[in-house]
């Protein structure tokens, strides 16, 4: 009688010790890739993102990073790369997640209109332009944002989190481009389709300039006005060469973390629940960080010089008519889903 109720109480020590004993896993490698330098806000957020990860896995997964600045500056010191490590630029991106030559990856949301029609809402002019509409737009139960999500889903790929990028602006000197009379006939810089035709509507003549040329057709004359970001003026000092921001907040940039469907299903439940907590606190963290470096880049646009010019309601009534085709191109080819999207923007 006293062995049997000796090996019992073992049992139950043995079993409490199984339920409460911290969940262990074996050592994981996640990959990412990204494109821009490390130095960069939204690189930096991965970065936060690899940190907190490792952290609260108690360094039982190991996220390394690939980024296509890296392998730039190891080309141009002529070192020898790794045959493990892989690099993407942007626009190979969705396919290197999605053929699982990488884990996560890090894509413009501009790179998927092509594939994924709704996600264009974000550069109908002057539809998503105040903050509070950005907020509600992304926010994880919006029509948009699931809509988008259940997209990249049937694609194979699961996202993670959404880093903002900030809003559009124009960029002139001597002049303002508050409504489309003044850019009526001038070269305008963009970097899309949509905001091409939004120019083209306007009567002006689009250009379409990379990002890290931007400076170089403001200084030349290439153009007249640009289209550009708050966080851009202040990196690339355009302020230098442009003397007025037109605060149009006419379109919105976004980013996306997106993950391997297949890579993420193997996961066990323990792990894709500490990667979805902690992509939560990234997505929380890059708000703030976007915030406050727009902040501190009116300040220090002001600082040097620059004028901003606010919008009235007339204004942006007067673009958004002037818009019009855009918006019926952007209607025609989402259908249904994207009449939907559109009406619960402008109903807010």
């Amino acid at each position: 009688m006293i062995k049997i109720r000796y090996r019992f109480l073992v049992l139950i020590i043995f079993v409490m010790g199984t339920i409460y004993s911290p969940i262990v896993f074996s050592k994981t490698r996640v990959t990412i890739a990204f494109q821009i330098p490390r130095e960069h806000h939204l690189a930096q957020n991965v970065l936060f993102f690899k940190q907190e990860l490792e952290t609260v896995s108690n360094n039982n997964v190991s996220v390394i990073i690939n980024d296509y600045g890296s392998y730039i500056s190891d080309i141009k010191k002529r070192e020898d790369l790794s045959s493990e490590q892989l690099y993407f630029t942007e626009k190979n991106m969705l396919e290197a997640v999605k053929a699982g030559k990488v884990n996560i990856g890090m894509i413009s949301l501009s790179r998927l209109t092509q594939l994924i029609p709704l996600a264009d809402i974000f550069n109908q002019p002057f539809l998503i332009d105040s903050e509070s509409k950005v907020a509600e737009v992304v926010a994880k139960d919006s029509v948009v944002r699931r809509s988008i999500e259940h997209s990249l889903k049937k694609l194979g790929i699961n996202t993670l989190w959404w880093q903002p990028y900030g809003s559009v602006v124009f960029v002139s000197k001597g002049m303002s481009a508050q409504n489309p009379e003044q850019i009526k006939d001038k070269k305008v810089r963009v970097f899309g389709e949509t905001l091409g035709n939004q120019v083209l509507a306007a009567g002006g003549i689009p250009l379409a300039i990379p990002n890290s040329l931007q400076y170089f057709a403001y200084k030349h004359k290439k153009v007249d006005i640009g289209m550009t970001t708050i966080v851009d003026i202040k990196d690339k000092n355009i302020w230098e060469v442009m003397d007025t921001i037109s605060l149009t907040n006419s379109a919105n940039m976004q980013f996306l973390m997106i993950a391997n469907n297949g890579w993420w299903n193997s996961l066990s439940p323990h792990l894709r629940a500490l990667i979805s907590k902690t992509s939560v606190l990234a997505e929380e963290r890059s708000l703030k960080v976007l915030k406050n470096i727009e902040a501190a880049s009116y300040k220090e646009a002001i600082s040097h010089g620059m004028k901003i010019v606010l919008l009235s309601s007339d204004d942006r009534d007067y673009w958004r008519e002037k818009s019009a085709p855009v918006y019926k191109l952007f209607l025609e080819r989402t259908g249904a889903d994207g009449q939907v999207a559109f009406d619960s923007i402008i109903g807010q």
